[in-house]
């Protein structure tokens, strides 16, 4: 834009444009470059950038949201809307069931720099946590002592922890290591360990309580874009997966790392625990077709749901922004939402 604008005022200043056309000539430059700047972002924005399994009295419900600024609160079993929660002024990019105060609420993170937390059955707005001073990418709930901290990460690099029930801006903690692209909660001795995952490549553990940074994970080779914790025989485990096409487990206790699993065929956005029965199954969907599921305990890819093949473009649940395990009538199912424009749940048995 501004070598075009250059430009224009070249051609001013050597007369082949009057000031006025030139004025006129910039101005249009600048609302046409705009517009298509919008056009572009809006285009190619994931439609559903954030699930969420949300319990309403006696009702399993699926919150879901993306870049149109709506949080939608619907029924899986019928497919109808509950609740729309409208209060955002930019893409909410994440969602989180919490706790708090004796009651259960829904946590959402975006663009306009806020969490707000919302009763997902009425759609009532319970309040606005502010304090960020850019674009949150990531919420997660965390467990300190007998209460319950809400931690968001940001485009700044910066993380910032609220007490949901009274709004405080407890701390915020600044690793210096770019941009923050997720958060979660890992159990970790008897107490919740705050994650956080850079674009420096790194995986980060702290002490929500205190901010202090108890250990740094390296290894990826590029962004890492997912976490999630995932119990095993070996215990609880953080899973982290993004850009370079990995996931990779690793022991909190001590840092080190216990799996790689390859996924070969595009980038990794989310992951998930999937329980079935007594078995826990680690989830993972990106630019590939399908949610592939692994064992955890050996690394090894035990099937793909909701996907197959695809050579000109993706095949059922393709692109995936982010998924959940959600039960539907008693039945543990994926929930999955992205690029595809759809939200959609998944049957376990539905494997390749």
């Amino acid at each position: 834009m501004r070598v075009l604008l250059g430009v224009v005022l070249v051609l001013a200043l050597l007369q082949v444009l009057s000031v006025g056309q030139a004025l006129l000539t910039a101005t249009g430059v600048v609302v046409v470059l705009v517009a298509l700047r919008l056009v572009i972002r809006k285009k190619l924005a994931p439609r559903f950038s954030a699930v969420c399994q949300v319990r309403v009295g006696e009702r399993t419900l699926l919150a879901f949201a993306g870049s149109q600024r709506v949080i939608r609160v619907g029924d899986p079993l019928s497919g109808d809307v509950v609740s729309m929660l409208m209060g955002h002024r930019g893409w909410v990019n994440a969602l989180c069931e919490v706790e708090t105060g004796g009651r259960i609420l829904l946590a959402s993170g975006g663009r306009d720099r806020t969490v707000r937390l919302w009763d997902p059955g009425t759609g009532r707005q319970v309040s606005v946590l502010k304090g960020a001073s850019a674009a949150l990418s990531g919420v997660c709930h965390v467990r300190v002592g007998d209460g319950t901290l809400l931690a968001a990460g940001g485009e700044d690099g910066l993380i910032h922890v609220w007490e949901p029930g009274s709004g405080e801006h407890v701390r915020v903690l600044s690793p210096g290591a770019g941009e923050v692209l997720e958060v979660c909660a890992v159990w970790f001795e008897g107490r919740d360990l705050l994650a956080s995952a850079h674009v420096d490549r790194s995986v980060r553990l702290w002490e929500p309580g205190t901010g202090e940074q108890v250990r740094q994970l390296s290894g990826h080779e590029g962004w890492p874009n997912a976490l999630c914790q995932i119990e095993t025989e070996n215990g609880i485990l953080l899973a982290s997966a993004g850009t370079d096409e990995k996931i990779r487990l690793w022991n909190p206790a001590t840092g080190e790392q216990l799996h790689v699993m390859e996924d070969d065929f595009g980038w990794l956005h989310a992951l998930c625990q999937i329980t079935v029965g007594e078995r826990r199954l680690l989830a993972s969907g990106g630019d590939g077709p399908g949610v592939k599921l692994w064992d955890p305990n050996t690394g090894e890819q035990t099937g793909t749901v909701g996907g197959a093949p695809f050579l000109l473009g993706p095949y059922g649940c393709g692109w995936v922004r982010s998924l959940c395990q959600i039960q539907v009538d008693g039945e543990p199912r994926i929930a999955t939402g992205g690029y595809d424009k759809r939200v959609e749940t998944w049957r376990l048995g539905e494997q390749n």
